[in-house]
């Protein structure tokens, strides 16, 4: 069992420590409502090499050590890019929480195997939560965005709703109907299209998520550090 301790913003600007008990995560893909999203996100990937799915949606398990809310990320090599998502978890009592979360991915290697892909990058979560209880009426209205840097400059990379992404409750019901699903499986949701259709391979990320109805945000940014790629 991994133990997790998320910093939880609750309603009335009172913050508490939440321990999350993960025993899998799975960083879900093609999880977009819309097929054309869907099918564009297919299309981003094809330009690099990336061969289509073995099903839509996709699970791919990785180790829950691979979370982090580390603000600098080493990764092999040039070619990584980020992916904003919602990332889910509970707490031992049933309750559900939530952060925005980058799926960061090596692109080279996705090429060969998008499960060994996703596993060899850590992924980026918010350095605060939200209780899934204080926005689940508004759920679809919460923004994520991402801005990458190029040459000094940020540019918006990715920009939707979670209207835009499978609803929480089937992604759940889709895990744990696959393996190595356990009692606490945890949740990268899947992403949204990238602005232009071209992956960029930046230096720094900012993750945004945003709900306008209670007027809050979590915010992240983390530098990219690559590593020498030798054989």
């Amino acid at each position: 069992m991994f133990i997790y301790q998320a910093s939880v913003d609750l309603i009335g600007n009172v913050k508490e420590t939440v321990p999350l008990q993960i025993d899998s995560c799975v960083a879900a893909g093609y999880t977009g409502r819309n097929q054309d999203m869907v099918q564009a996100h297919i299309d981003e990937l094809k330009k690099i090499g990336v061969p289509a799915p073995y099903g839509i949606p996709a699970m791919y398990w990785i180790s829950p050590a691979r979370l982090t809310s580390d603000r600098e990320l080493y990764v092999v090599g040039e070619q990584t890019s980020p992916e904003v998502e919602f990332f889910l978890a509970e707490d031992d009592k049933g309750s559900f929480y939530i952060t925005v979360a980058s799926d960061h991915t090596d692109r080279e290697l996705e090429v060969i195997s998008i499960g060994k892909a996703k596993q060899i990058c850590d992924k980026i979560l918010g350095d605060s939560f939200w209780k899934l209880t204080d926005i689940a009426d508004h759920w679809d209205e919460i923004l994520i965005s991402s801005k990458v840097q190029q040459n000094d400059q940020w540019t918006l990379y990715q920009s939707g709703t979670l209207s835009q992404i499978l609803q929480y409750k089937d992604l759940l019901n889709l895990i744990k109907k696959d393996s190595p699903a356990g009692q606490y499986p945890s949740l990268l949701s899947g992403t949204i299209p990238v602005i232009g259709g071209d992956a960029i391979f930046t230096p720094a990320c900012e993750i945004t998520m945003t709900d306008p109805v209670l007027n809050r945000s979590i915010s992240k940014r983390y530098d990219i550090i690559p590593l020498p790629d030798r054989s």
